[in-house]
This record gives structure tokens, C-alpha cells and sequence, in this order.
């Protein structure tokens, strides 16, 4: 990937960046810097951290205005629905995202499929834009890419989020409340990737991945759901 296709990428996304370095990074997973450490650049990880507390902003402000018959446990849900892993990482393969990222050879082949890389970059793309275009054009971006599907999850009654529905299905079909467990965790105590299991009856169902616990325990319990929900 070079920066040569940021033109196309800024047009896929609607916005002109004042600063294309702010993008650029936003789009540099850690792999790439291990890889490349002359080119004196910095990972998109502070910008995830930054993008995922403004997704959480402005997903609490859509709901709050647009529902305000739900109580806070509903809102809670839907919001969850919104900005996990999953949610994230279908709106980063429907913008290519992926197509653009510098990432190491070895991780490249699976970029396009890890939902964990695509959440990422979905957030500290979300950064990108606060830190270069403001607020406003930050809150449009996201109410067009991702609030968009709001309605939608309502009207499906998917409010739930995933723990809650794994634990649901999990007591009635296996008399039993699923558990989580670390198997692993990656990199230095201020930037560290968590690998999560989630287990039924001490069977591991599936795992799930995170820069946080409780996004990892969130992506577990979701690829759980894919196999055990009728």
C-alpha cells in the first residue's frame, strides 16, 4: 500500500483530508511498523482508542434522541449492537477499508477476513476524521456509515447484545450460564491484544479477539452465537 491511493480512498469516503498523514496513519497497523521501523511511523492504535470513545458519543447521542420511550438497559443493548466488532468491521469491508491498510506481509492475506483488524481500522479511521475535519463532519460521516442500520436492528428486535443472547441460549438450550476465559494475551501492558474463549460446560465454543477484555469477550461471544444459535 502506498499513500498514492489515498485520492481514491478520500473519494470512497466523501472527505477531503487537510492533513493526509492523519489518514494515513489512521490506516497503519502495528504489523507494518515491526516490519518497516526506518520509516519512522506510528501505529493506528491511539487513534482506535480516540475513535472508539467517539463511536460510543455518538451512537448514545443518535439513540437517546431517536428513542426516547427505552429505557437505559434497551439503549444500552442497541448501542452494543451498533459499535461491537462485528457491526464495525461489516462497515469497514463494505468501505474496502482493508484494501488500503499498511500491514505486514504476513497479515495482509487475512486482513480483508479478521473482523478485529477491520473494527480497528474502522475506529481510528472515525479518529482520522474527528482530528482533521472536526465534529460535524465526523457525526454526518457516522450516522451515514454506520447509524444508518439503527432502525433496521430495531425492527428485527436484535437489541440484545451478543453476551446477553449467548447467555440466553446458552440457559435454554444447555441448562448452563457460558463463561470467559483469557487463553492469551499480546504486546506491552499500554497496548496489548486479547484472545478470549468462550466455553459452555468448560467446551470452548469458539474465541474472539480485542484490544480490551470486554471486546474480546463481546467478538467471543458473537462467533459463539454462529454456532449454536438455531
Amino acid at each position: 500500500m502506498t499513500i498514492d491511493k489515498f485520492p481514491e480512498l478520500q473519494k470512497k469516503l466523501n472527505i477531503k483530508f487537510n492533513d493526509v498523514s492523519i489518514l494515513q496513519r489512521a490506516l497503519t497497523h502495528r504489523s507494518y511498523i515491526n516490519e518497516n521501523p526506518n520509516q519512522n511511523l506510528k501505529s493506528n492504535e491511539r487513534l482506535e482508542f480516540l475513535g472508539d470513545a467517539i463511536l460510543q458519543y455518538l451512537t448514545s447521542e443518535h439513540i437517546f434522541k431517536g428513542y426516547d420511550s427505552y429505557p437505559e438497559g434497551e439503549l444500552t443493548n442497541l448501542r452494543a449492537r451498533l459499535v461491537n466488532t462485528v457491526s464495525l468491521a461489516e462497515e469497514s469491508s463494505r468501505l474496502g477499508l482493508s484494501d488500503y491498510l499498511f500491514i505486514s506481509n504476513g497479515e495482509k492475506e487475512i486482513a480483508s477476513e479478521s473482523n478485529h483488524i477491520l473494527a480497528n481500522t474502522f475506529e481510528a479511521t472515525i479518529a482520522a476524521i474527528y482530528l482533521d475535519q472536526g465534529m460535524q463532519v465526523c457525526s454526518d460521516f457516522v450516522n451515514k456509515e454506520l447509524l444508518y442500520k439503527t432502525e433496521d436492528i430495531v425492527q428485527k428486535g436484535e437489541l440484545k447484545d451478543p453476551k446477553s443472547l449467548f447467555q440466553e441460549i446458552s440457559q435454554e438450550k444447555f441448562l448452563t450460564t457460558p463463561n470467559y476465559k483469557l487463553i492469551e494475551d499480546d504486546g506491552p501492558d499500554h497496548d496489548k491484544t486479547f484472545i478470549v474463549g468462550a466455553y459452555i460446560a468448560k467446551k470452548l465454543i469458539a474465541e474472539g479477539k480485542g484490544s480490551s477484555k470486554r471486546k474480546a469477550e463481546q467478538d467471543a461471544a458473537e462467533n459463539a452465537l454462529k454456532k449454536i444459535k438455531p
